[in-house]
């Protein structure tokens, strides 16, 4: 993105894999099936990291990302696109 070192990028990548993998695997939380579903949840976590990192600046920072922030919207992301979009798993 603009602005964004690939450092930033790499950052971003780590978390929203990260945060999928716990939400896919631990809190059940699917946007779609098997494999497919956990590389959406990247993406989608990927965007949710980046919004994050834009709007929050406070707290720490890694590789000039403020974590929690992009942590919080990741997460918010997953869950929200989740949510409106839910998994036809039983």
């Amino acid at each position: 993105m603009i602005g964004m070192s690939f450092l930033a990028c790499i950052a971003l990548i780590i978390i929203s894999i990260v945060v999928s993998a716990i939400l896919f695997f631990l809190a059940k939380i699917k946007i779609g099936k098997r494999i497919q579903g956990l590389i959406a949840e990247i993406f989608v976590g990927w965007i949710g990291a980046w919004l994050g990192w834009i709007w929050g600046h406070w707290w720490f920072k890694f590789w000039d990302v403020h974590i929690v922030p992009a942590i919080i919207g990741s997460v918010a992301t997953i869950w929200i696109v989740a949510t409106l979009y839910p998994s036809k798993e039983a």
